[in-house]
């Protein structure tokens, strides 16, 4: 019965959280995912850069 009780209060918390960002949605505003870079790139990767453990932990003592 525990179980069943668990399972039902995860689905009740996760539907509350749905709830939530709708709501949110309704105040602020969806998010708006369009790229604000002139070169048209991925707006989820503007300002990525890659770090190899080289540049990071060379002077650390830790390999590459």
């Amino acid at each position: 019965m525990s179980d069943v009780i668990f399972v039902a209060a995860t689905i009740v918390f996760f539907a509350i959280c749905a709830l939530y960002v709708h709501w949110c949605d309704k105040i602020i505003g969806p998010d708006d995912f369009r790229s604000t870079s002139e070169a048209g790139d991925d707006p989820l990767d503007a300002g990525v850069q890659l770090v190899t453990a080289d540049a990071v932990g060379a002077d650390r003592g830790v390999p590459a």
